[in-house]
């Protein structure tokens, strides 16, 4: 089974219902402002996804073109209009058809008899696209979310950095204040001590950029519900494991739910509609009128009627029907060019996930353990004099350099998850 905290889908509407999903999303969007006017507790990623559903201009204009798409569905449904006409013959002459005295006058009933079911191919045209904007809804919305969850890695990411780096520079004093003494006594060269207080400077230097670099991953969050305060707040800490990862097969079964490819699904049935719309077109529509006519010599009036058809519909409506089903096919196979792409794409984005795995449990089991003794072990030696501050720089180095790996390696892991949830629209995102 794939791990399911705080999934995307959970986010998204299950049907196009977005008129009443946009009224739920502007109730949360008051709510959330002013519950979040001070971040004091921490963010978690479910309430910055929340924020983002509620707020974002992309995902809310799709409460608009589902009004304009309703109202066209509306038209499509309607009948042919009919229409009221006058015609007036024989006046404004000259000698006996002066004036109006001879006119005779026509009052007509005109209208159009649609035939092959042209209406009903117009409204499966409308309920198609009115699908198909619930489908790019879905699929946009699963863009806007992984982006958001990716910014909020980047917030997470550089907070861990910080303890870190914290550390880091509280052995790095340590080791300045150890070399400042053997060089007053005469057992170490004042280069050495001058190079350890160096360290200690550039680590606080990387802590302070760290820090600004996490207030703007903060702020560049922010931006997604279209917060421009400034308001700086804590994101929650990542786990300090990384979950077993799920096997290839599972996610590849569950790219079938893709919102890519559910675009195909809701486009094949606009393409239907256009195949049907081709076809009811080769069924000529017949005008038809009827009407009193007003004869002026005599004062009578006569019903007067008629009906037309226009001809050679049938070949213009072979010619478009052969076209939409050209495209229908061609729709087939861009579905499976775009299929093998994403297949390609989650493979990859799966074995990211899977080498991340394997370097976490690397440096956290084996790699990092060692380092930190032999950490402690060269302290001990450069205190007895059996070791050179280079060589005890150089393994505090590496035992920074192996903690910020095991740091990458965990983000990565996270970052492919986010990828894998946007691909295949399955809930693997784990945040607590």
């Amino acid at each position: 089974m794939i791990p399911a905290e705080a999934p995307f889908r959970a986010m998204i509407p299950t049907r196009p219902d977005l008129k009443q999903h946009c009224r739920a999303c502007t109730v949360a969007a008051v709510l959330l402002w002013l519950s979040s006017a001070v971040y004091a507790a921490p963010l978690t990623l479910d309430a910055a996804l929340a924020k983002v559903i509620a707020s974002h201009p992309e995902l809310r204009g799709f409460a608009l073109r589902s009004e304009a798409l309703e109202a066209e569905g509306a038209v499509a449904s309607l009948r042919p209009e009919m229409s009221l006409g006058l015609s007036i013959e024989n006046a404004l002459g000259s000698g006996d058809y002066r004036g109006f005295d001879s006119a005779e006058s026509t009052l007509t009933l005109a209208g159009l008899i649609e035939r092959g079911g042209k209406r009903e191919a117009r409204r499966a045209m409308a309920a198609a696209r009115f699908d198909a904007l619930g489908v790019e809804r879905s699929a946009m919305q699963f863009d806007v979310l992984a982006e958001t969850a990716r910014r909020y890695l980047d917030v997470v990411g550089w907070q861990a950095r910080q303890p870190l780096l914290e550390a880091e520079l509280a052995q790095r004093e340590r080791m300045a204040e150890a070399a400042r003494k053997r060089f007053a006594i005469g057992a170490a060269p004042e280069a050495m001590a001058l190079k350890a207080e160096a360290d200690v400077a550039a680590t606080k230097a990387a802590l302070a950029a760290t820090r600004g670099s996490t207030i703007a991953a903060a702020r560049k969050l922010a931006l997604m519900w279209s917060d421009r305060s400034g308001a700086t707040f804590e994101a929650v800490p990542l786990p300090s494991a990384v979950p077993p990862l799920p096997d290839y097969e599972d996610f590849r079964k569950a790219l079938s739910s893709s919102p890519e490819l559910a675009r195909f699904a809701t486009e094949s049935r606009i393409r239907d509609a256009r195949v049907r719309l081709a076809v009811a077109d080769a069924s000529a529509d017949i005008d038809w009128e009827l009407g009193v006519r007003h004869l002026a010599g005599s004062g009578d009036v006569a019903l007067v009627a008629g009906a037309s058809i226009p001809l050679g519909v049938s070949r213009r409506a072979a010619l478009e029907r052969s076209a939409a089903r050209a495209e229908r096919a061609a729709l087939e196979l861009e579905r499976e060019s775009v299929e093998a792409q994403l297949e390609a794409a989650l493979l990859e984005a799966w074995s990211r996930a899977n080498s991340a795995v394997e370097r976490v449990t690397a440096l956290e089991s084996e790699i990092l353990p060692r380092l930190r003794k032999a950490a402690e072990s060269a302290e001990r030696a450069y205190v007895a004099g059996a070791l050179t501050y280079v060589e005890w720089s150089e393994v505090q180095s590496a035992v920074r350099s192996a903690g910020e790996a095991a740091l990458e390696a965990k983000l990565e892991w996270r970052r492919s998850m986010i990828e894998i949830q946007r691909l295949t629209a399955e809930p693997v995102i784990t945040e607590r």
